[in-house]
Parts: structure tokens; C-alpha cells; sequence
């Protein structure tokens, strides 16, 4: 019988949503708060056991570690971690996925959600799966700003690396990119992606492979890759040569003190006129222009 893995946290007041948030984009398929006090509260929350969950522990603790920057308590949070039998966790997406505004034209919401839009807003519907990228964490919201911001002129080619849910793809073709390719190394993810992709309507557009960025040899107008700093670091070449001249690459997936170091790595290459750094939430993202 399949089993899951329950994380017991007890975290300082006021903290209960971004660690959940933070949890769900990790994977989790449910997150219940399941106690407080005056100054602490207690989360609980389901993985399942995959072989993935020293990766999920590890990127947990890191995350709690970039916020004792902003808040020290945090150091003090409690972690329990017990096997439980398997259990139907789906409807626990639906008391914690709401739907959210990101910018002023790009709203991402639950498929079971159904709200009213404004004019222009853009609708991207994306059912939470065990890939990263519901759009509540911060990299994800910055990542899908600054396409906003370079997507302006229609037709443009995209690709995303490290698609996850396929949201930054998704996001793309609705701003109007002419063609996106999505890649990911986790089959569950390519699963996921498809998925979505389908569900919004846009699979004329959005090509999802599983494979890495050696497995193709065109350019792009904009590459995207919202994963971690090593990977970042590792990839440097490759997504250069996937850019085509005065091409845009935006990076994320990394903490807002790694973001000019990871700047300046890309920036020794020659090949970059312009960059900017944008943070949130103690998080960051650079986007380059390619010479």
C-alpha cells in the first residue's frame, strides 16, 4: 500500500501561508493548519513517499533558513516527520489553492474556481499536481512578471526550461509568444505540463519534451529557467546558445543574495549588453539581454 509522508510544523504567527504556499510548490498535496496559539502555529502537510523526501526536507529547511534573515524566530520552527497510510488528499488543494493576481493582466486560478475578470486580465488555470509551479511562490511570480514586461511584441519564440507545471509556458502563449518550447527532466512534471497546457487551450502553441536543453539546437527570443542556483550556474552555455542576438534569458529558482553572483557569472561570458535584478519576498530574478 502506498504510504505518505506527514511534516508536522510548529512556526512563529504570521507565517502560515507562505510556508504553505512554499510547501505545495514543493509537491505537497495537502496542507492543513491544524492548531495556533498567541504566537505560533502548527501546519501539517502530505507528501508522497517517492524516494523524494530528503529533497523535499532539505529544500524545506533551506527555505526556512533564508527567512531567520528577515525573521530569527523562524530559527526556533519544529519539524516532525511521520509515514502515514495512503489516503485521498485532493480536497485539501481546495481550502489552500485560491485564485490570485500576479499582474494586472495575468490571474492564476484553480480550474474549479470560477471568478469574474476585468477586462484584459488573462485567465491561466493550472490544477496543482506534484510538479512546481502554482504560481504562488515567489520565483514563479517573478519569473511571469518579467515575461509580461518582454513579451509585448506578439509572435516572439520562448523557451522554458524547467517547465515544472508548465505555468511560465502557459503564461507565454497567452501573452501572446508564437511558439514556446517547455522542457523538464521529471516525467511526473511533463505529465503535469501537458496537462495544463491542454487545459488552457494553448497546445497549438506550447511544445512540452521531456529531455534537456542539448536535446534541441534551435534559438529563442526568450529563454526562461526558473530551477536553482547550481543548475543555473552549470547551465550557462547551454542556455546562452539556445538565445538568439538581442534575445532576453530571465533566471530564477534562487535567493535574493545569490542573484548578483549568479549576475556577474553570466556577465564574465561577454555575451550580455544589460541585466537587471528584481526581488520579492526575499527571493530573485535577473533578466539579461543577450548583445
Amino acid at each position: 500500500m502506498k504510504r505518505w509522508l506527514a511534516i508536522t510544523l510548529v512556526i512563529p504567527e504570521g507565517f502560515g501561508e507562505a510556508i504553505s504556499n512554499f510547501l505545495i510548490e514543493e509537491g505537497a498535496t495537502g496542507v492543513e493548519e491544524v492548531g495556533e496559539d498567541l504566537r505560533w502555529e502548527k501546519l501539517k502537510a502530505y507528501f508522497p513517499q517517492d524516494g523524494k523526501e530528503k529533497r523535499v526536507l532539505h529544500s524545506l529547511r533551506r527555505y526556512l533558513q533564508s527567512l531567520q534573515k528577515i525573521v530569527p524566530e523562524i530559527a526556533r520552527t519544529q519539524i516532525e516527520t511521520t509515514s502515514v497510510p495512503e489516503q485521498d488528499w485532493s480536497e485539501s488543494w481546495k481550502r489552500f489553492f485560491k485564485p490570485f493576481q500576479v499582474t494586472s493582466r495575468l490571474v492564476v486560478k484553480p480550474p474549479w474556481s470560477k471568478i469574474r475578470l476585468k477586462k484584459n486580465q488573462i485567465p491561466i488555470n493550472i490544477h496543482p499536481g506534484m510538479a512546481f509551479g502554482t504560481g504562488t511562490h515567489a520565483t514563479t511570480r517573478l519569473c511571469m512578471k518579467a515575461l509580461e514586461r518582454r513579451l509585448r511584441r506578439k509572435g516572439l519564440s520562448v523557451l522554458d526550461v524547467g517547465t515544472g507545471s508548465g505555468i511560465l509556458s502557459i503564461a507565454a502563449a497567452q501573452l501572446g509568444a508564437g511558439e514556446v518550447w517547455a522542457l523538464d527532466i521529471d516525467g511526473t512534471a511533463v505529465e503535469n505540463a501537458r496537462e495544463n497546457v491542454k487545459r488552457n487551450n494553448v497546445s497549438d502553441i506550447v511544445k512540452i519534451r521531456k529531455g534537456r536543453t542539448g536535446d534541441i539546437q534551435k534559438r529563442f527570443d526568450v529563454v526562461v529557467s526558473n530551477i536553482d542556483l547550481k543548475n543555473l550556474r552549470k547551465m550557462r552555455w547551454s542556455l546562452l546558445h539556445h538565445l538568439k542576438d538581442q534575445g532576453f534569458l530571465i533566471l530564477s529558482g534562487i535567493l535574493g543574495e545569490e542573484g548578483e553572483g549568479l549576475r556577474q557569472h553570466y556577465f564574465e561570458t561577454g555575451h550580455f549588453q544589460w541585466a537587471k535584478v528584481a526581488h520579492e519576498e526575499g527571493w530573485a530574478c535577473i533578466i539579461l539581454k543577450k548583445r
